[in-house]
């Protein structure tokens, strides 16, 4: 069986072996080696633009459906609602980001004091 793992955003994956639990194991590893590898909140970025884009989609049929004369609101609705979760979830991913650069910045900080404390006493 394939497995199809897209960092559980609205896209639906597919599930090993018929499990949720593992797909969602999946998904977090997938997450996890991306922001190790890419840098701290790259997943919920990439996340956040899934989801804008999936509401992009889903707010278009929703437009489509409405010049066919067609019930449209749902779509719109499901449409925004997915445009402002990738919002969200994209702004979480800078921040993360963000975080990760300040302690980086502090650690590199503090150990330049550390070694001007050693070299004043040597």
């Amino acid at each position: 069986m394939v497995t199809v793992a897209i960092f559980g955003s609205s896209v639906s994956a597919a599930h090993a072996v018929g499990s949720e639990a593992a797909a969602d194991i999946v998904n977090q590893r997938a997450a996890s080696e991306l922001d190790r590898v890419a840098g701290a909140g790259t997943a919920n970025q990439v996340e956040g633009a899934v989801d804008g884009a999936v509401g992009t989609v889903k707010r278009g049929i929703g437009t489509t459906k409405d010049s066919l004369d067609m019930d449209s609101s749902a779509d719109k609705l499901d449409g925004a609602t997915d445009q402002l979760k990738g919002k969200v979830k994209r702004d979480v991913g800078r921040a993360k980001g963000a975080t990760a650069d300040a302690a980086d910045d502090a650690e590199d900080a503090a150990s330049g004091v550390v070694e001007s404390i050693k070299d004043f006493f040597n």
